[in-house]
């Protein structure tokens, strides 16, 4: 049996899904999922990351990222992302 290559999504294509759901209130999940060619549960993962799919690119952050992750020290990245932004 042949495996499923893995295909990563950018944060900009996860809220342009995100769109797609708010444009459409009538059209089941399912059928919008079928219709941008992913997994249903990979439309509910994207659905319930929303807050933090909108925060991340409100952030600045590029939205050609494809994982948001935080930091195991997330103070003392703010403030070496301050310093590094006045040097």
């Amino acid at each position: 049996m042949e495996k499923k290559e893995r295909r990563q999504i950018t944060t900009s294509q996860k809220l342009q899904i995100t769109q797609t759901v708010d444009e459409n209130p009538n059209m089941k999940r399912i059928d919008i999922a079928r219709m941008m060619n992913i997994p249903s549960s990979t439309l509910n993962t994207i659905l319930a990351k929303r807050t933090t799919l909108e925060s991340a690119c409100n952030d600045g952050n590029s939205s050609t990222r494809k994982r948001i992750r935080s930091g195991n020290f997330a103070e003392l990245e703010e403030v070496l992302l301050k310093w590094f932004k006045q040097v």
